[in-house]
């Protein structure tokens, strides 16, 4: 039920707002958000690898093999993860969807910074 609700939020947020601006460029605002998103990638895996040396290990079961692998690993995830952002972002901003790229970049922003702010906190509580 909860899909179906999110593709169809996804859906009307693009066709409703996603043809007014066709043609219009990137605001400073987005180029911040990605900003933003960029040091929140980078906290993440510095936290993240920090976190595995000190015996913590990774929740996600798609970057686990990845962190376990070593720095190039987890650069390498945090590469894939933030290419993958980028890229539905800039096919939602192709086919004309500018709000709902909008509100993808948002949320994949704040979904990121609370995950940031849950390592720090780990980190902070760890004493190993």
């Amino acid at each position: 039920m909860g899909r179906c609700v999110l593709w169809m939020l996804l859906v009307w947020t693009g066709a409703a707002h996603g043809q007014e601006l066709p043609d219009a460029p990137v605001s400073k605002a987005t180029w911040t958000t990605f900003a933003v998103f960029g040091a929140e990638v980078l906290a993440d895996g510095v936290t993240t690898r920090v976190l595995y040396q000190r015996h913590y290990d990774e929740i996600n079961p798609l970057a686990r093999p990845l962190v376990h692998a070593g720095v190039p690993g987890q650069v390498g995830a945090c590469l894939l993860g933030a290419g993958a952002t980028g890229g539905v972002w800039f096919v939602l901003r192709r086919t004309h969807h500018d709000h709902a790229a909008s509100w993808f970049l948002r949320s994949v922003t704040a979904g990121e910074g609370y995950n940031v702010a849950r390592q720090f906190t780990v980190l902070r509580a760890s004493r190993k």
